[in-house]
């Protein structure tokens, strides 16, 4: 029993031994003040013990006035490796407290494009081009460093057909929100115009959305953009840029007097039938329905009619949210202003709160209803319309 006791002792004295020899070497490859900086402080600390074992130890033992000077000397040696180990100490201690609150999740990498901006503005658009390659080929399947290069091809290098094959590329990419596929197509649509000038092209990249993204809110507002989207005949008249010939100014003009000359009335009925036409080419366009709505109520006074193609803008399904709380504002204003009826107005505004609850906007709608007060006769529309009784 002695004998394995004795050579437990060893054993464990050799693995003290070797962990201390680990300690020393790695301290001395990883110390920040260079392999003989931890020498010297290993030594000087070796000297302290040193002085507070000869000096100290035995002055405080002697006792009375001389224990005084062996506490000053242990003292002094304390404070002295405390100022040789400070960084030492204040590791461990930081680690200990820091541990609490550090992330040790480790960070995710993503590409880093602000040397190819820094080269963009600089007007180094080949680096900046080389750039945003070099960091595609360590992040392929990043979507805005496509989107960022076929901008610089398209804007600044004038290679649309390069720009457009880079969005394609971007297109087939996994995991891609709706918003992105809309952005990407949308930004080809715009580029087709801008710098091809083809009008054909820019519609079949936005009717892509509606195809990718069906019942989506980037189909609503592509099928909103396909109702309003430029013809070839209006980018010719765009390119066409005529002098203008200006008439020779007449001097006397000042002083002749001419009757004032009220602006001309826009052919109402031409109107309408222009809207009905573009309705009946594009059903979802909203636009044009509200303006319709707009022109019954506030130009010809159809005021049932005109709400009723407000209707149709409200119950629709699928439309955004923001539109359809504007809608029904709009409703109830024309309630309150063309019939006097602050009942309606108010149980207008109540769809809002029914239809979103618990939302901003039916707190504003709260607010509104609380401020619909009947039209006085002064604030008619028509000059001598009387308020109902």
């Amino acid at each position: 029993m002695d004998m394995l006791l004795q050579v437990l002792t060893w054993t464990l004295s050799l693995l003290g031994l070797v962990g201390i020899g680990w300690l020393v070497w790695w301290r001395l490859r990883h110390d920040e003040a260079g392999p003989w900086g931890f020498v010297l402080k290993c030594t000087a600390s070796a000297a302290l013990g040193f002085v507070f074992v000869r000096f100290g130890v035995e002055f405080f033992r002697a006792g009375g006035f001389t224990a005084v000077f062996g506490l000053g000397a242990g003292m002094a040696c304390a404070l002295a490796l405390g100022v040789i180990w400070r960084e030492e100490l204040i590791g461990v201690v930081g680690n200990v407290f820091g541990g609490v609150y550090e992330d040790k999740r480790e960070l995710e990498p993503k590409p880093y494009y602000a040397v190819a901006e820094a080269k963009r503005m600089a007007g180094d658009i080949p680096g900046a081009i080389a750039a945003v390659r070099a960091e595609l080929e360590k992040f392929p399947g990043d979507f805005d460093g496509h989107m960022r290069l076929a901008a610089l091809l398209a804007e600044h290098s004038g290679d649309l057909a390069g720009a457009l094959a880079v969005i394609e590329n971007a297109l087939r990419l996994e995991g891609l929100t709706p918003g992105q596929i809309s952005y990407a197509l949308n930004t080809a649509a715009d580029w087709h115009l801008k710098f091809g000038r083809d009008s054909e092209s820019a519609r079949l990249a936005i009717e892509r959305i509606t195809t990718l993204l069906p019942g989506t809110g980037a189909a609503l507002h592509a099928q909103q953009r396909l109702a309003n989207h430029a013809t070839p005949e209006m980018l010719a008249h765009e390119d066409d840029h005529r002098p203008i010939a200006i008439p020779e100014f007449d001097r006397k003009l000042g002083l002749r007097r001419k009757k004032p000359v009220g602006p001309e009335k826009p052919d109402i009925n031409a109107e309408e039938r222009r809207l009905r036409d573009r309705l009946a080419r594009h059903p979802k366009d909203w636009g044009a329905r509200e303006e319709l709505a707009r022109l019954y109520v506030e130009e010809f006074e159809f005021f049932e009619r005109g709400l009723q193609e407000l209707e149709i803008l409200i119950t629709t399904p699928g439309q955004p949210k923001a539109e359809v709380v504007r809608w029904l504002h709009q409703k109830a204003d024309w309630q309150v202003k063309f019939f006097n009826d602050v009942a309606a107005g108010r149980a207008t505004l109540k769809r809002i709160q029914d239809l979103f609850p618990n939302s901003a906007a039916a707190e504003r709608a709260t607010a509104a209803m609380m401020h619909l007060q009947p039209v006085s006769k002064f604030a008619k529309k028509k000059a001598g319309e009387e308020p109902p009784a």
